[in-house]
């Protein structure tokens, strides 16, 4: 029991580690892009890898979730299955990206001539064909360390990702003239990743050797192929979720509007991925847990990032203006506008990442694939409706009709899953623990407004939030008084369902 509490203790301390790295380092990457580019190629930029992002779900069609599934359960119960399943599965993804790539390839042209009126998309796009492809391996490999449950090497990638994408970054803007920079920032993300598939495919071996051995033991591909098609459905709705706003934006406004919308966007799900960073790490778990004890953990689970994203909701509506101008300049601050409506995103958006992973340990894709894409279909038609109809007061305020759309999408989906959690697995989630950091996060509310009247610079900014936490914490601590005993006993469900 003893090494299995450090192994769980460990996991969580190197995934929060690797959640910082990805997360930190993306913002500060977007951070560098958005102030070396400027609104206008800076939105150039956002649109293309939205594009290349929506292809790049053809290149996944869930079979990365799949690897975590079937691979962490093998592991457990049935290792002589284990090449078995790592073959099949590679093969489907390097179908699924050959695909994706020759598809964003083949509709470049079209699609940056004929769409988006704009042929500074072309050849950016032809090179993200390259790119998305590369990139779905890295990915693919990423998740052997959660099914291997060895998160340290998960969270060593995620720095040497960060470190070298940056630095990268930067040599391309001082030694790369500006016509070309948007074509070398995704070159460097080429390189980048194929570094990261070797450090993958090195270190999954040295931890998983039976991995890469001869296939001898038959699988229920049927199986795998049901849970994937659901995945499918998932993960192809899931990116058109995330990027559907900045693509109609770049329909219907000039491109630096998009540059504002995305600032605003990678802000706070920089914030939301900070916020959910024990989320990944509850797959493995779920899977291996006894039913009567999953309401209790859940739950448990629930209160605890909720004890994090409440605040960070206030957090960021109250002080968002402030942290748009110091990390992005003076030229986005029309980013606070979307920026205002998305805050009030980061508490659903957590907590659905929680509840997707029970979906999936429990085999029950299906039900996430229903909830995506309802709002889905639900975000596509807000969003054209109030793109529209916000555009006619000004461009600026059509990206608040986006932000506005994405966030009853999002709350939509989490009431959905609530609901559907209660009705599928008999699991009940409470709501009456969150009245406590609520509290505690409207009283940290005004003690910052108060600060604010006297306004902040870049000293009194960091001030501010150390004393916003510091309240918060404060309160916290006073009104509930049985957080650390319950900490431990999520510890004890977990590591007696290991």
């Amino acid at each position: 029991m003893g090494d299995l509490k450090e192994k769980t203790l460990k996991n969580s301390f190197w995934n929060l580690l690797a959640t910082l790295s990805n997360r930190l380092g993306g913002l500060v990457f977007t951070i560098i892009l958005a102030r070396f580019l400027l609104p206008e190629t800076f939105g150039v930029y956002s649109i293309i890898i939205s594009i290349a992002m929506v292809f790049f779900t053809f290149a996944d069609l869930g079979v990365n979730g799949a690897l975590v599934r079937y691979v962490s359960y093998a592991l457990a119960y049935e290792k002589r299955k284990i090449p078995s399943y790592y073959r099949y599965l590679l093969k489907l993804k390097l179908c699924f990206a050959l695909i994706a790539s020759t598809l964003l390839i083949a509709l470049s042209y079209p699609i940056a001539f004929n769409l988006y009126k704009n042929p500074q998309l072309f050849q950016p796009l032809l090179i993200c064909g390259i790119y998305i492809f590369i990139l779905s391996f890295e990915n693919f490999y990423s998740q052997i360390f959660y099914a291997a449950e060895k998160v340290r090497y998960l969270s060593i990638k995620e720095f040497l990702h960060q470190a070298i994408r940056i630095s990268l970054a930067f040599f391309v803007f001082f030694f790369v003239t500006a016509s070309y920079q948007i074509i070398g920032i995704i070159l460097a993300l080429i390189l980048t990743a194929m570094l990261m598939i070797i450090f993958g495919i090195y270190y999954s071996y040295k931890l998983i050797p039976e991995m890469y051995k001869k296939p001898t033991e038959k699988i229920n591909k049927k199986r795998i192929r049901t849970f994937l098609s659901f995945l499918t459905i998932a993960s192809i709705s899931s990116i058109f979720f995330s990027y559907i706003d900045s693509l109609m934006l770049g329909l219907f406004t000039p491109t630096e509007f998009v540059g504002f919308y995305r600032v605003s966007f990678s802000l706070v799900f920089g914030v939301i991925g900070l916020a959910s960073f024990a989320n990944l790490i509850f797959l493995p778990i779920f899977t291996k847990l006894k039913k009567e004890k999953t309401n209790q953990v859940l739950n448990l689970a629930f209160k605890y990032i909720s004890l994090i994203s409440i605040p960070a909701v206030f957090g960021v509506l109250i002080l968002g203006k402030y942290f748009i101008k110091f990390l992005y300049g003076q030229s986005y601050l029309p980013a606070a506008l979307s920026l205002q409506f998305l805050s009030f995103l980061i508490f659903p958006a957590v907590s659905v990442g929680l509840f997707l992973s029970l979906f999936s340990a429990e085999e029950k894709p299906q039900i996430f694939a229903k909830l995506i894409i309802l709002a889905t279909i639900i975000n596509i038609i807000l969003n054209f409706i109030f793109i529209k109809s916000f555009l006619a007061i000004s461009p600026l305020w059509a990206t608040a009709g986006a932000a506005i759309a994405t966030l009853i999408s999002w709350t939509f989906y989490f009431i959905s899953a609530v609901i559907t959690i209660r009705k599928e697995f008999n699991l009940k989630i409470i709501f009456k623990p969150l009245l406590k950091p609520l509290s505690a996060s409207l009283i940290m509310a005004i003690v910052i407004r108060l600060i604010l009247i006297k306004g902040l610079n870049l000293i009194s900014g960091i001030g501010t939030i150390f004393v916003g936490f510091f309240v918060y914490s404060l309160i916290m601590i006073l009104i509930e008084k049985n957080i650390k005993k319950e900490i431990r006993k999520l510890i004890k469900y977990i590591l007696k369902n290991k």
